[in-house]
C-alpha cells in the first residue's frame, strides 16, 4: 500500500510542475474504469476492448491537407453492438481543451470510423514504424474492425517488412459503425459529452481495492485544486 500511496502522492504534487504531463502518467489508470464510466454516462453497453492513442490521419479528416501525419485520440471505444464509436479525450486540466483539438475530433466524427481505419492503413503504408503500427492493426482486427490478408501476416512474421506496403492494400475494413460521438473526461463540467472527475471518481469508488480507492482520492484532489494552485500545506484531502 505504501508504494501505491507514494505513486499517487507524486502525481498529486508533480502535476503542479511546469513540464509534468499528468495525462500521460494517469491515462492507464483512467483506462481501467473507462468502459464503466462510458456506460454510466451514455446509457448503453460498451465493449471491453479499447484503443489508446488512436492515430487520425490528417489527410483523411482534412482532405485539403493530404499528408500522412496524424493527430492522436486518447481512447477509442465501441458500443457493445459495435454500431457506435466513441472518441474519448482525456483532459486533466480545465484549460487544456483547445478549439483546434475540438475541430479535429468533430472532423473525425464526420468522416466516421471506416474512413479513420482506412487512414490508419495509409499511415501504415507510409511509416517506417511498421512493427508498432502492425501491432495496432492486429488489435483492431481482434475488435472486429478490419481483416488482415494472409500475405501481410506472412510478410510481418519475417525479420524484414519488404512487400508490406503493397500487401496492405488488401486489408479489408469490416467496421459496421453507423454513429460516432466525442466524450470528454475532464476535471469539471457537465453535459451529455462530458464525464467530470467527480462522476468518474464515483465509478472508481465502486471498486474496493486499494488502488481504486487511492485513485478516487486523487481524482477529487485534481477536481478541487487546479494545477499550479497547490494548497499551502501540500496535503491531499482524502475521503
Amino acid at each position: 500500500m505504501k508504494e501505491i500511496d507514494t505513486l499517487f502522492d507524486r502525481m498529486d504534487v508533480w502535476r503542479h510542475f511546469p513540464n509534468y504531463q499528468l495525462e500521460r502518467r494517469a491515462d492507464l489508470f483512467f483506462s481501467l474504469y473507462l468502459t464503466e464510466a462510458l456506460e454510466a454516462k451514455l446509457g448503453f453497453p460498451i465493449a471491453d476492448e479499447i484503443v489508446p492513442e488512436f492515430p487520425v490521419r490528417i489527410g483523411t479528416i482534412f482532405p485539403d491537407i493530404p499528408i500522412n501525419k496524424s493527430y492522436k485520440i486518447d481512447y477509442v471505444a465501441l458500443s457493445g453492438d459495435a454500431k457506435k464509436v466513441i472518441l474519448v479525450e482525456l483532459k486533466t486540466e480545465g484549460l487544456s481543451r483547445r478549439e483546434s483539438q475540438d475541430s479535429y475530433l468533430l472532423a473525425a466524427c464526420r468522416v466516421g470510423l471506416r474512413a479513420l481505419l482506412s487512414g490508419l492503413v495509409d499511415i501504415f503504408r507510409a511509416t517506417n514504424s511498421k512493427r508498432k503500427y502492425y501491432c495496432l492493426i492486429e488489435h483492431l482486427e481482434g475488435m472486429g474492425l478490419l481483416q488482415i490478408p494472409m500475405e501481410l501476416r506472412e510478410i510481418m512474421s519475417r525479420p524484414g517488412a519488404q512487400g508490406a506496403d503493397e500487401a496492405a492494400w488488401s486489408i479489408v475494413i469490416t467496421a459496421q459503425t453507423t454513429e460516432a460521438r466525442v466524450v470528454y473526461v475532464q476535471p469539471n463540467g457537465s453535459g451529455p459529452d462530458v464525464i467530470s472527475f467527480p462522476e468518474f471518481a464515483e465509478i472508481v469508488r465502486r471498486h474496493n481495492d486499494p488502488i481504486s480507492q487511492r485513485f478516487a482520492d486523487s481524482l477529487c484532489e485534481w477536481t478541487r485544486v487546479k494545477a499550479g494552485e497547490k494548497p499551502a500545506d501540500g496535503r491531499v484531502q482524502r475521503s
